[in-house]
């Protein structure tokens, strides 16, 4: 589905999901890579749409990766360092882009999903049950449109 979802795309994408290894995620996701940037949510900055089965919820970001950050600064520290991090990718993104530039919740205290928080630079989100889910594939086209032109200005 996540390939079928950027078939038309100029770019190249790599695309991963998970639901949980070794057991069940507290957070399950679909990533979308620019292999020249990140092929792993651990580091670098990426797309994703998260599912929060707590809340029923549905969050699509332009992501940076947590798990590296956490595991080398700490919590507290690697939280701090992920914020700042989306801070600087907000700025790149400019103002005109239509996403929300505030925090997401991905329903978990877990240290890799607060950490998924931490890092989200843009976003939105939905119920489960909104009609205006139906717009995801629109919003992952615009979030990808803008990805590009960030990783752009990283090069």
């Amino acid at each position: 589905m996540g390939r079928d979802l950027i078939a038309a795309r100029p770019e190249r994408l790599l695309v991963r999901a998970s639901t949980g290894a070794p057991g069940w995620a507290s957070v399950p996701w679909l990533a979308f890579f620019a292999p020249q940037v990140t092929r792993s949510m651990r580091h670098g900055l990426y797309v994703v749409i998260f599912i929060n089965p707590r809340d029923e919820a549905v969050t699509l970001s332009l992501q940076h990766g947590a798990a590296d950050a956490l595991a080398h600064l700490g919590a507290v520290e690697g939280r701090a360092h992920l914020r700042q991090l989306a801070t600087g990718t907000r700025t790149r993104a400019g103002r005109d882009h239509g996403f929300s530039e505030g925090p997401i919740c991905l329903g978990s205290p877990a240290a890799l999903p607060l950490g998924y928080e931490a890092g989200s630079a843009l976003s939105r989100s939905w119920g489960a049950g909104d009609r205006e889910l139906a717009r995801l594939p629109q919003a992952l086209e615009q979030m990808l449109d803008l990805y590009r032109k960030v990783v752009g200005a990283l090069e």
